[in-house]
């Protein structure tokens, strides 16, 4: 028994300790190739009414997310909240954009703290390079920064993949 609690705190400790050594600003970059120009990509991107379309995250909380838009629905200051028992509570902000160049938007997870996401469009030929980032700082507790790393950046490429795949597809069918 006694080893067994030992062994225990040793384990604790270490955690602890990996939590402290782990950085505290969590970035994931990603960047694909869209068969459609720059213009139709940023379009979808830029008008928050048809990211339940696209967005991973609109996506995975289907029927739980309810969104309510704000004034603006694309562009700068294109705004919407979102409140469910799954997703939780938040609000996303364009605070740029800049017309089939680049937007940013800003994220708040209420309780859960703040990140920025950017997006890029580059016209190469008939296609684009779509770069999609995200940048949060995890604070100083050492469970959230490996949460981050454990759960927060994995998670966050799988959900550029499949932004990305939803956008080839349905600038396709709208282009």
């Amino acid at each position: 028994m006694k080893k067994v609690l030992i062994g225990f705190v040793i384990a604790v400790m270490a955690i602890v300790i990996a939590g402290f050594i782990a950085p505290r600003h969590i970035e994931v970059v990603h960047t694909s190739t869209i068969q459609a120009p720059a213009t139709a990509v940023f379009n979808e991107v830029n008008d928050l009414e048809r990211w339940a379309d696209w967005s991973y995250w609109n996506q995975l909380y289907e029927g739980d997310m309810k969104v309510v838009f704000g004034e603006i629905r694309s562009g700068t200051g294109g705004s919407y909240t979102w409140d469910g028992d799954e997703s939780g509570k938040g609000k996303i902000t364009i605070t740029e954009s800049i017309p089939f160049q680049s937007i940013k938007v800003d994220l708040d997870f209420m309780e859960q703290g703040t990140a920025k996401s950017w997006y890029t469009f580059k016209e190469e030929g008939s296609n684009t390079i779509l770069t999609q980032g995200f940048r949060s700082d995890m604070g100083m507790n050492p469970i959230m920064r490996l949460v981050g790393i454990i759960l927060l950046k994995p998670e966050m490429n799988n959900a550029f993949r499949h932004n990305a795949n939803q956008l080839q597809k349905i600038t396709r069918i709208r282009p």
